[in-house]
């Protein structure tokens, strides 16, 4: 940049280093994905990739062998906060020609430290699998990543929810609809997670810690799709109901309507809506459209038809958007909803889940299938009946899959398709 020396530019550099290492930080203690422009940064930074893999190495070692107790919320932000402080003061004050220990060693001992004071050595486990056993998750179609842990939403008579860490389930609750519930998608929102049900015409509003539902949301169409943004005034909750209209959780009065249908059956029940660049992208893939709204006012800004049947997004770094088209198609849609390109793909696929440079996408027929975006390389690998797949902060994806009988399972699979872990459950009554 003109007029500006190396060292302004070093100072500049290590500061936004410090705003990426503080939410790292605040995202992998909320188990939430990383954003696009985290991964970003990531991917031209080895000093934010260390810090990164440190805070996973930090999370592992505190849940090594420890009994499953529930702390405090705050105390991984504590603990985070306090390792960020001391490797800065090693930093800044040790002879840069000294030999020093991996950053890693230097901050267990305080880690363990402040964990063991608190009395609390357990605090959550998306990232290490406690050893659990065998219990009722019947069903799975919805799968979220919550601060405790892994949501699980059954399409089960009762609409049946679990809360997993690592690969045992800790609560259960059934959250009971006048028909039997059919979960669509979930997102979460700060400490709640957001169920929509398009059986029972709601959206549940669901608390982990403790596991409850808070609220239910009436949306007499039933929903079709949700997406959650943070903000000032809290943060926001955007549907799409199965109709064709939009609105916003908690404010009946802000809605319209971008289609007009008179209804589908429950297993056509699908439609992606995101926040990307300061719009609201919304699909009906009745129509083959995507739609941007303005996601104030939500009045739409314009209509791109993309054909097929686009029935799910994701965002991208640099601002791009993956829609997911069940006939067969990933595309890449600029901030504009353009296409920029398009990758034909295998089957049915309905659920779209990207972590940096590689994309998953399941077919309930039987098959998941990845896509690396950058090579363009497509590889399918068949399970039972994958009904719902998303990205978690550590890199690696989260499927929910049903099964025969009642009985479904929970897998997390790496970038290259290898099972992590997985809990099978029984079927439920």
């Amino acid at each position: 940049m003109a007029g500006m020396n190396g060292s302004e530019m070093n100072v500049n550099d290590a500061q936004h280093c410090e705003m990426v290492q503080q939410q790292l930080e605040e995202r992998i203690g909320l188990g939430q994905s990383l954003t696009p422009e985290l991964r970003a940064h990531l991917e031209g930074c080895p000093e934010c990739r260390a810090h990164l893999k440190l805070l996973l190495e930090l999370e592992a070692a505190l849940l090594e062998g420890v009994p499953p107790m529930q702390p405090p919320a705050h105390l991984k932000t504590q603990v985070l906060s306090a390792a960020r402080q001391t490797r800065t003061h090693t930093q800044t004050a040790a002879p840069a020609a000294q030999a020093r220990p991996h950053a890693s060693r230097r901050w267990w001992p305080l880690m363990l430290g402040a964990a063991a004071v608190s009395g609390l050595l357990a605090f959550g486990a998306l990232l290490t699998p406690s050893r659990g056993t065998a219990a009722t998750l019947p069903d799975p179609a919805v799968v979220v990543a919550a601060a405790d842990g892994l949501l699980v939403a059954s399409n089960d008579g009762g609409g049946t929810l679990n809360l997993l860490r690592g690969d045992q389930v800790t609560a259960s609750l059934r959250s009971d609809g006048a028909q039997p519930s059919w979960f669509t998608q979930g997102v979460r929102l700060g400490d709640r997670v957001y169920l929509a049900d398009a059986a029972n015409d709601r959206v549940l509003e669901v608390g982990t810690n403790p596991l409850k539902v808070v609220r239910s949301y009436p949306v007499p169409d039933g929903v079709a799709g949700l997406t959650a943004s943070s903000g000032a005034d809290g943060g926001r909750v955007y549907f799409k109901t199965v109709r064709g209209s939009v609105g916003r959780l908690g404010d009946p009065q802000q809605q319209i309507t971008v289609a007009r249908e008179d209804g589908m059956p429950l297993a056509d029940v699908m439609d992606g809506v995101l926040l990307s660049g300061g719009k609201l992208f919304v699909t009906h893939h009745l129509s083959g459209e995507v739609c941007l709204l303005d996601p104030d006012t939500l009045n739409v800004v314009k209509r791109v038809v993309v054909g097929g049947a686009p029935v799910d997004l994701a965002p991208e770094a640099g601002g791009t958007v993956l829609a997911l088209d069940v006939a067969g198609r990933l595309l890449r849609l600029g901030a504009d909803g353009e296409i920029i390109k398009s990758w034909p793909l295998p089957g049915h696929p309905d659920k779209l889940g990207v972590n940096g440079s590689v994309a998953l996408v399941t077919d309930r027929a039987g098959q998941l299938t990845r896509i690396d975006l950058i090579s363009g390389e497509v590889h399918p690998m068949p399970l039972a009946h994958p009904m719902d797949v998303i990205a978690l902060p550590d890199g690696t994806f989260a499927v929910a899959e049903g099964g025969g009988a009642g009985k479904g399972s929970v897998r997390v699979l790496d970038k290259t398709l290898r099972t992590s872990w997985e809990l099978e459950g029984r079927g439920g009554k």
